[in-house]
């Protein structure tokens, strides 16, 4: 989970975790959208942009979120670990 302070803790993390890969949840009017496999492939100032692979319900390749979204609660970012293999 990222950190809920303010704006400036969401760019922070997001910035961190630039080409890692994570989960997406964002509300789109009444419905919530989870977007599974995606990358966060850019960080600026006020958006940050998702490459998403695979399918999904939104048909598009890539996507912005504000940061905004994530202090308000229509977005949320959960960064996948990956299992190291023994």
């Amino acid at each position: 989970m990222l950190p809920r302070h303010n704006i400036e803790n969401y760019r922070r993390a997001i910035r961190e975790n630039v080409g890692k890969e994570i989960s997406l949840y964002v509300k789109r009017g009444r419905k919530t959208i989870v977007i599974n496999n995606c990358i966060i492939e850019n960080a600026y100032e006020g958006i940050f942009v998702v490459k998403i692979i695979g399918e999904n319900l939104l048909r598009q390749s890539r996507i912005s979120v504000c940061y905004a979204d994530l202090l308000t609660g229509n977005a949320k970012v959960v960064v996948m670990k990956k299992e190291k293999l023994a």
